[in-house]
């Protein structure tokens, strides 16, 4: 064999070769997505993380008002993931002893901002106490976006009944814990 002849046989084994790989053009792997069961929450604050109230009166003889010192700017978001039909809401639970005569009220507004998906629907004005008490609901799997000026933005009341409070009120300041909690809504 010459080296002519070599060379034209080293040629046409390394063309099959290559024409054997690459007529193998349908291949196949397994890739497996696993979306995890997110129920993330948080607040966020424009100013503080307190809302204080403070009793003034304008004179003798009249009532105790308790005003908000400042706004509240008081932000939740949150980050939901579930199966289809799993829905969940945001309930909130004082820790504390609401004072005798005082009733404290939060109101979620809906949600603004950059959230996509299945946003939940605020509960209006709801009543607080040291039982979990349901401010949003009907949250499917969505978020709120992130910071200020996104999810739902919290409105805080104290109303007084005038008999209950005065019957049994002291000086005292009374220090309230309110807890958010993002939970199954069954």
């Amino acid at each position: 064999m010459n080296f002519k002849d070599a060379i034209f046989f080293f040629l046409f084994l390394f063309g099959v070769t290559c024409f054997a790989i690459a007529s193998d053009k349908n291949t196949s792997h397994k890739a497996k997505v696993a979306i995890p069961d997110v129920a993330l929450l948080a607040l966020r604050f424009e100013e503080n993380s307190s809302v204080d109230f403070v009793g003034t009166t304008t004179g003798a003889g009249d009532q105790l008002n308790l005003k908000s010192k400042q706004k509240p700017g008081v932000w939740l978001n949150y980050s939901s993931i579930g199966n289809g039909v799993q829905k969940r809401k945001v309930t909130a639970t004082v820790a504390g002893i609401i004072p005798a005569g005082l009733t404290v009220t939060v109101k979620a507004e809906e949600s603004i901002g950059s959230g996509v998906g299945e946003l939940g629907r605020s509960n209006g004005i709801v009543q607080l106490s040291e039982s979990p008490s349901d401010i949003i609901s009907g949250i499917g799997s969505c978020y709120t976006g992130s910071g200020i000026q996104n999810g739902h933005l919290l409105s805080f009341n104290v109303e007084i009944d005038d008999d209950a409070f005065y019957e049994n009120q002291n000086s005292e300041e009374s220090v309230l814990s309110i807890v958010y909690t993002l939970t199954d809504d069954n």
